[in-house]
C-alpha cells in the first residue's frame, strides 16, 4: 500500500499526486520508469521526487516503519498496514478518568488469537504483550485506550495508531463502535446484545462480588470488540484501496 502513495514527499501535495496518477503512474516504479510522461514537472523536482522514491524503496527493504511514519501525516498512517506487527487493542474500565479509574480488562487480538487479561489476574502481562507490537488498532483508542494504559503501566508504547473511530468517520460511519457494527450487519448474539460499556462496569462489579459468571460474560464481550475490529479495519481498507 505504501508504494502507491507519493505523500510522505517533500513536496507532493495532495493536488499533485492527482496529477501524477492521471497520468497513468500509480507507483513508485511507475515514477522511475515513466516519470517522462509528466511533462509539466521540472527536471529538478522531478530529479527530487525519484531521489526520495529511492530512498523510501530502502526504507521499505528495511521494514523502517519510523521512516515513514515521520513522514506520512496520521490520517495517512493506515498505508502502514502490513508493514509490522498489529494488535486490535480494547479495554475495560471502572470509570472514563484515567487518574481516579482503573483498568478491568485488557483485550489484545494479534489476528489469530485473542489474548485477554484482567486486573488481579495477569494484567501485567498485557504491558509487556503490548512491547511485541508496531501497530495498534482500536476504537476511540487515541483518547481512551492508550492514554489509560500507559498511566497504568507508566510506559510510553512507541507504535503506530490505527483509530478507527476516525478512519471509519472518513466513510460516513459515525457513532459507537456498537452502532457502527449494526449498520454493517455484524451480530454479536443474543448473549451480549445490549452489553455496552455501562454493563461492563456493572458486570465487573457483580464478578467482584463473587459472580463468575459475571466475569465470562466480560471476557466475550472484550474478545467480541477485538476481533470486530479486524472486520473493521479491513472493510476500511478495501475501500480506500479501492
Amino acid at each position: 500500500m505504501i508504494t502507491k502513495t507519493f505523500c510522505h514527499i517533500d513536496g507532493i501535495t495532495s493536488h499533485l499526486e492527482k496529477q501524477i496518477k492521471e497520468s497513468g503512474i500509480h507507483n513508485w516504479d511507475d515514477f522511475i520508469s515513466n516519470k517522462h510522461l509528466l511533462k509539466d514537472l521540472p527536471k529538478s523536482k522531478s530529479d527530487k521526487i525519484e531521489k526520495s522514491i529511492l530512498e523510501s524503496q530502502e526504507a521499505l527493504i528495511k521494514n523502517d516503519l519510523s521512516y515513514f511514519k515521520n513522514l506520512l501525516k496520521p490520517k495517512e498512517h493506515w498505508r502502514l498496514h502490513g508493514m509490522g506487527k498489529i494488535a486490535y487493542i480494547d479495554i475495560e474500565t471502572t470509570g472514563l478518568s484515567r487518574f481516579s479509574n482503573e483498568i478491568t480488562i485488557i483485550g489484545i487480538y494479534d489476528g489469530i488469537t485473542p489474548h485477554l487479561y484482567v486486573n488481579g489476574k495477569n494484567l501485567a502481562a498485557a504491558g509487556e504483550k503490548l512491547k511485541e507490537f508496531d501497530i495498534v488498532v482500536s476504537f476511540n483508542g487515541k483518547q481512551f485506550d492508550m492514554p489509560f494504559i500507559e498511566q497504568h503501566f507508566s510506559y510510553s508504547y512507541n507504535v503506530i495508531h490505527l483509530d478507527l473511530r476516525y478512519m471509519l468517520k472518513e466513510l460516513g460511519l459515525q457513532g459507537g463502535l456498537k452502532r457502527i457494527e449494526h449498520k454493517l450487519g455484524i451480530d454479536r448474539g443474543a448473549d451480549l446484545a445490549g452489553v455496552d460499556g455501562f454493563e461492563a462496569v456493572r458486570l465487573w462489579h457483580q464478578y467482584k462480588r463473587g459472580n463468575q459468571h459475571a466475569l465470562d460474560k466480560l471476557l466475550r464481550y472484550n474478545e467480541q470488540d477485538i476481533i470486530n475490529l479486524k472486520f473493521l479495519l479491513e472493510y476500511y481498507l478495501e475501500r480506500k484501496q479501492n
